[in-house]
C-alpha cells in the first residue's frame, strides 16, 4: 500500500521495531514524554490485526496513524487510536491521506466501521474528522482520560466513520459540501462580543430548543488553546455547557453532520435529527 500524495511523502505500513521506535518518538516530540503507545504495545497490536500506518518523507517518518481491532459485542470494528503528523509537516494533506489509507487497510480487512476520539474544542481536528472525512458524532464521553495536566476535563467526541456509505464517499471525493448553509437552525449558545472578541456566554434557555427543531448549531472556540489561556473561567463555563448541551441533544436522537464558521472566533457544529 504505497501511493504518493506528491513526490515527497510515501504511505506505507510500518511493522519493525526499529520504525516503531520512530513512531514512538515522533508521538514524544508532538504529545511529550507520557501519553505514548509504546514499541512494544504497538508490535503486539499489529500481531492481533491493528496496523500502523507512517507517512515518509525521505525515508524519514513524518507522520503516522495507529489502529486496533474493536468489537462492541455484535460486529468488529477499527478503533483508531492516535494520529501524529511532524510539526514541520501540518497543513500539506498529511492527516486526510493517513486516514484514507487506514480506510483502505480496513476495507481491504473486511471491516466497514473506523472509531475514533477527539477533543470537540479541537475545531481544525473537527473540520477533518467531519467535513473532509464524512464521519458523524452522536456520543460524548466525559473526562475520557481522567483530568489534563491543568485540571481540565478531557472530553471526547466519539466520531463514526462508516466507510462505505454514500456520506463518506461524497465528502473524500469531495463531490459534496457537508459544511452547507444552516443558518436556519436555532443556536443552542449565544455570546456576549466585546470589541470583537467572545467575552461571554448568554443563556439562552438553550435546552427547550432541542427536541424542537430538526437541526442545531453547538458552538466551540476557533482558537480553544489561546481562549484557555487568556479567558481560562470562560473556557471552563464554554465546555461546562457544551456538554451539557451535547449530552442532552445525543440523547434526543441528534447527531453531528457538519461544522463551519459563523461567526469570527467561533465554529458551529450542526447536529440533525437521526432520520
Amino acid at each position: 500500500m504505497t501511493h504518493a500524495h506528491d513526490d515527497s511523502v510515501q504511505y506505507r505500513i510500518v511493522t519493525e521495531v526499529r520504525e516503531l521506535g520512530e513512531v514512538v518518538e515522533l508521538q514524544k516530540m508532538v504529545w511529550g514524554p507520557d501519553p505514548v503507545s509504546s514499541m512494544q504495545h504497538m508490535r503486539a497490536a499489529i500481531l492481533h490485526g491493528g496496523a500502523v500506518i507512517g507517512a515518509f518523507c525521505k525515508e524519514a517518518l513524518v507522520g503516522f496513524c495507529y489502529g486496533f481491532i474493536g468489537y462492541d459485542g455484535k460486529n468488529p470494528y477499527v478503533g483508531s487510536h492516535m494520529m501524529a503528523i511532524h510539526p514541520a509537516y501540518r497543513d500539506r494533506g498529511i492527516g486526510m491521506r493517513l486516514k484514507l489509507e487506514q480506510r483502505l487497510w480496513a476495507m481491504h480487512a473486511g471491516l466497514s466501521k473506523i472509531v475514533w476520539t477527539f477533543d470537540p474544542f479541537e475545531s481544525r481536528n473537527a473540520y477533518l474528522n467531519i467535513c473532509k472525512l464524512g464521519g458523524t458524532v452522536s456520543t460524548y464521553i466525559p473526562d475520557f482520560y481522567g483530568s489534563d495536566p491543568a485540571g481540565y476535563p478531557t472530553d471526547r467526541f466519539l466520531v463514526e466513520w462508516m466507510l462505505s456509505s454514500d456520506r463518506v464517499v461524497r465528502a473524500i471525493n469531495r463531490q459534496h459540501q457537508l459544511n452547507g448553509d444552516s443558518t436556519d437552525y436555532p443556536q443552542l449558545l449565544e455570546f456576549e462580543y466585546t470589541d470583537g472578541k467572545v467575552t461571554g456566554l448568554v443563556d439562552m434557555a438553550a435546552k427547550s430548543k432541542i427536541g424542537n427543531s430538526h437541526g442545531l448549531r453547538l458552538p466551540v472556540p476557533q482558537a480553544a488553546s489561546k481562549l484557555r489561556q487568556t479567558q481560562p473561567d470562560l473556557y471552563k463555563v464554554w465546555q461546562r455547557q457544551f456538554r451539557e448541551l451535547s449530552t442532552s441533544a445525543f440523547a434526543h436522537g441528534y447527531q453531528v453532520v457538519s461544522c463551519h464558521q459563523s461567526k469570527p472566533e467561533v465554529q458551529d457544529y450542526v447536529l440533525e435529527m437521526k432520520v
